[in-house]
């Protein structure tokens, strides 16, 4: 079976438990974005395929050996279920969204119920009678991934044997779910202070951020558009602790079962939170909240505001008392 898995890191991660049941029953395809498809090459019995956004005439020639493929699109973009259709791909099973009905072979309509992201896709396989008979977020890496990471932290001249946290202040979204970059800052500087080792992470985009967040602070280190995915991962593996906003690199946190703060301002935990019994999740309940959108309409940002570094602060050290590192 061919997937057309999730544009979005964050979501993609949440497709995970689709990858994991579908791999007891068939040889899987995963046809994802070429930047973080190299994430899931580790899933035993899984092949992946990179899908290159601004190039449909390489993705129909490398979709050209799955013609007889059974196609199950995990995206809800018209595009994406034309992109099979001119491929060519026998059947192509999806969501009846975007007006894209008559481009599916097997029509499922959407659920109506709030469900989170992750049960949204897993319904699709409720629709089709597979057995589900894993729900959790899941990740395989391969020990050699660990190992370049290892010694990438030891090239850095970073003790392994102490607390390492990460620490990652971008959201593609927007500013709405963002935490101040002020507050993370002011978090930093404690952390540094009390010794820990600080990874700010992130991609190209954070590099202004990471710099802001790191610089002249001790054992604090901005990797953000240093690292390619994999090497990310098992960065994330060593780690002791996550400090994010509702991101992707959050959802990575949640695969490889870290323990995590995530702060969450314009969207709902219900939907798209942290599946990790390690995870605290920190958001204000206002009249306003959630709003699901990009930049505050009231412009005051009051629900990442009023979450404190200081209440991020003790949060981060109960969480080491329970689960000491």
């Amino acid at each position: 079976m061919l997937l057309r898995i999730p544009n979005w890191l964050g979501d993609a991660l949440m497709a995970t438990p689709v990858y994991d049941n579908l791999k007891d029953l068939e040889e899987i395809i995963l046809f994802g974005k070429e930047s973080f498809i190299k994430l899931f090459e580790d899933f035993p019995k899984v092949k992946i395929l990179p899908y290159y956004p601004k190039d449909n005439k390489r993705n129909l020639e490398l979709l050209k050996p799955f013609k007889r493929e059974k196609g199950l699109l995990l995206t809800n973009s018209f595009s994406s279920a034309f992109l099979f259709f001119r491929a060519g791909i026998s059947e192509r099973i999806g969501y009846t969204t975007d007006l894209r009905g008559f481009l599916l072979t097997k029509k499922i309509k959407p659920p109506k119920e709030k469900l989170h992201q992750r049960d949204k896709y897993l319904y699709l396989l409720e629709a089709l009678k597979i057995p589900i008979k894993r729900r959790d977020l899941v990740l395989y890496l391969s020990e050699e991934k660990v190992e370049k990471a290892k010694n990438f932290l030891k090239e850095l001249k970073i003790d392994l044997s102490r607390p390492i946290i990460l620490i990652a202040p971008g959201a593609a979204y927007g500013p709405a779910k963002k935490w101040p970059i002020s507050y993370f800052r002011e978090l930093l500087e404690k952390l540094s202070r009390e010794g820990y080792t600080l990874l700010v992470v992130g991609g190209e985009n954070e590099a202004e951020e990471g710099k802001l967040l790191s610089e002249g602070l001790k054992n604090t280190y901005n990797l953000c558009g240093k690292t390619e995915i994999t090497l990310l991962a098992g960065l994330f593996k060593l780690s002791t602790l996550l400090i994010s906003n509702d991101s992707g690199l959050m959802h990575l946190g949640a695969a490889l079962r870290i323990s995590q703060i995530a702060i969450f301002g314009s969207t709902d935990p219900e939907y798209t939170g942290p599946l990790n019994p390690k995870a605290i999740v920190l958001k204000e309940d206002l009249p306003c909240s959630p709003c699901f959108e990009r930049t505050c309409p009231k412009g005051n940002y009051r629900c990442l505001k009023e979450i404190t570094p200081q209440r991020v602060y003790e949060v981060f050290k109960k969480i080491l008392q329970i689960q000491p590192y």
